[in-house]
C-alpha cells in the first residue's frame, strides 16, 4: 500500500518527539539513535518497538562507485533496471538541505504491553543507563515508521544547520 504526499505529511506533521539527544551532535555529522514506538498493526501485539541508529552528514557526498552499495544490492536484483545509471535518494523533510542518510542497527520488537508502558519503561531505561544522546519518537502508524524516523531527523538537522 502506498501513500499519497498529502498521507505522507499528515503522518509527517502527526509524529510526536518525546525525546531529542541533549548529547552527541557535531557540526558536520550526526550520529542518532533512536526509539520508534507506535501501535502494532500484527494481532496479538500492542506495540511495535523499532530502535535503530541513523549517520546523518548535511553534506551532499558523492562517492566513487566502488566505495556505495549497488542498487541491487539493496532492493533487490528482480527490481534493477539494467538501463537505469543512477539514483539518488532525498527525504521529505530536507527540502532546501540536502543530507546523506545512513541507517545502521536496526531492532525491530512487537510487544504485548501498550505503547504508554512500553514508552515509560523506555525512557525508564534510557534515564538509568544516562544515555542522552537516544531520542524516542511515537508514529502515529507504525507500518510507516520511515516517515516518523525522517520527520525526527529533520527536526535535528533543521535545529542545528539552519543559518
Amino acid at each position: 500500500m502506498s501513500l499519497s504526499g498529502e498521507e505522507m505529511q499528515d503522518l509527517y506533521e502527526r509524529t510526536v518527539i518525546v525525546r531529542r539527544p541533549t548529547y552527541g551532535i557535531v557540526s558536520g555529522y550526526h550520529e542518532l539513535p533512536y526509539i520508534c514506538l507506535g501501535a502494532s498493526s500484527e494481532a496479538g501485539f500492542a506495540t511495535l518497538r523499532v530502535r535503530g541508529r541513523i549517520h546523518v552528514s548535511p553534506r551532499f557526498v558523492i562517492r566513487p562507485a566502488q566505495y556505495l552499495p549497488q542498487y541491487q544490492e539493496i532492493f533487490g536484483e528482480e527490481n534493477v533496471d539494467v538501463e537505469l545509471q543512477g539514483r539518488m535518494f532525498g527525504f521529505l523533510g530536507f527540502r532546501r538541505r540536502p543530507v546523506e542518510c545512513k541507517s545502521e542497527f536496526l531492532e525491530v520488537q512487537r510487544m504485548r504491553e501498550p505503547v504508554e508502558h512500553v514508552l515509560s519503561s523506555s525512557l525508564d531505561e534510557l534515564e538509568r543507563h544516562e544515555d542522552i544522546r537516544t531520542g524516542v519518537i511515537i508514529a502515529p502508524d507504525t507500518r510507516y515508521y520511515p516517515v516518523s524516523v525522517e520527520r525526527f531527523i529533520s527536526s535535528i538537522v533543521e535545529d542545528e544547520f539552519s543559518v
